[in-house]
This record gives C-alpha cells, structure tokens and sequence, in this order.
C-alpha cells in the first residue's frame, strides 16, 4: 500500500519531534539540554515556509530551522496573520525531500521553546498543504519586466516556440507594460539549461504560470466561480485554463494585494 506523501511526513515528524521534545536532544545551535528548555502549550498552526536550513542529524532524524508566516489563526489566537515565527522541526533523515520546503504551505502542532534566552516554536504532527503564497523571483529569465518590489510576481514556465504558450507570454508582457510598478513578470524558456534549471528550484516538471508562487486559484466569471489550474497547455477544450485566466487571476490579486 503507498501512502500520501504528507500522510509519511506528519507520521514521521511527529515521531522525531516527539523524541527529541521528551529525551531532550541538544540543538547544535543553541545548546540547550533537556534541563534548560521550558514548554508551553501547544496551538495549531497553519503558515508558509519562508527560510529553511539544515541544522544537524540525530539518529535517523534531521532537523531543521527556519521561518513560518502565519496565513490563517484561531478566532482566540494572540497572534496575526502574517506574522512570522521562528520555528524548527524534523524530517527522515534518508527522504531529505519529505521536509517542508520554502514555499510550502503547512498545517502543524506548534510548541513554543525556550532555551539559555533563545526562542523558537518547535513544529509536530506536520502536514504540506501545498503551495503557499510568497515571492520568489528566479534566475535565468529570458523575459523579466517590472518593479522588483512589486507585490505579484508571475514566473512562467513554457516551451516559448509552442503558440499556445506564446499566446500566454504575450498578454503577461502586455500586463507588465500596464502595471509596471505593481507587477513583475519572468518568463523562462524551458528548452533552456536556466528555465529547466529554475523548474527544478521550483519542483516543476511541465509549463506552468506560478502566481506569487501559486498556479491553483479560483477566478469568478460571469456564470459563476471556475477553478483554474496553471499548468499544461492552455486553450484547448480539455486544459484547465486559457491564457485569458491568467491576465484575470492577476487582476483579481491586485484588487486584493493593492
């Protein structure tokens, strides 16, 4: 039987958090033993990873630290939205690629730690979402337009001679010379060693338009709501967007970011 990939990943965290927050690993960071750490309760979490890094192997587990913007709270919760914690969790030390990654929005237990005067919130039972919202400009792009501050930045990715894909490009480069100070466009060719290798960055195999690093989005038509998927080839009657979808998921972040 094969499980879910994020099925794997909270059962194993779990049982690698749970190990280290009862015997009390030392964190090669800070030190702290079982004696000086001090727990709090724990609340659940749900957030985007911003930063991560490796910080040491214990046993089969490895552990990493990193950042988490908070993306939905509790109604009794002190903290806000967009607030960003400095967390640390584990993830099987033989599937590297099973930990969250920056980028990935998660759902996790979180319990604030503290240790010889350092704070972090120690994440558990951890589960990937998918996709979260965050701005990640890449390397490589044959097309960049656009301010750098901007706050959508829209990646595509596309084999550039195909004309659907090029039908898509268009209309984003006619977008960025609209709203040149609120969006930025990168466009990348996959027949290129820089697209494929921007793709491989963003864990990517076919075209795809990422949205402030997003493809999935809901976008409202006259005959209703209609979710659009950004990847594949658009425009034929069996994709799941056109090219048009794309120019219309922007318009509605702006409304929302501006």
């Amino acid at each position: 039987m094969t499980f879910p990939r994020s099925a794997v990943l909270a059962a194993i965290v779990a049982l690698g958090c749970s190990f280290w927050l009862t015997l009390g690993g030392a964190w090669s960071a800070g030190g702290a033993s079982a004696a000086s750490q001090k727990m709090y309760d724990s609340e659940q979490l749900v957030g985007t990873i911003t930063v991560a890094q490796q910080m040491y192997v214990a046993a089969d587990v490895a552990y990493y630290s990193g950042k988490l913007r908070l993306d939905e709270i509790a109604k009794d919760s002190k903290r806000k939205v967009g607030d960003i914690l400095t967390v640390r969790y584990g993830a099987p030390k033989s599937a590297p690629a099973m930990a969250p990654k920056p980028g990935e929005q998660i759902r996790a237990k979180g319990t604030p730690m503290q240790a010889k005067g350092e704070s972090w919130i120690a994440l558990s039972d951890v589960v990937v979402l998918g996709r979260g919202e965050c701005i990640r400009p890449g390397e490589g792009a044959v097309i960049d337009m656009g301010a750098p501050k901007a706050r959508i930045l829209v990646k595509m990715f596309a084999p550039l001679q195909t004309e659907c894909h090029m039908k898509t490009a268009d209309l984003l480069k006619s977008l960025a010379e609209r709203e040149p100070d609120r969006v930025r466009v990168q466009i990348f060719d996959m027949a290129t060693p820089a697209g494929r290798a921007e793709m491989q960055k963003e864990g990517l195999t076919c075209a795809t338009v990422l949205i402030n690093n997003r493809y999935i989005f809901t976008i409202q038509t006259p005959t209703g709501p209609r979710k659009v998927a950004l990847h594949h080839r658009p425009n034929d009657p069996r994709a799941t967007y056109n090219s048009e979808d794309v120019i219309t998921v922007v318009e509605q972040e702006l409304k929302r970011l501006y």
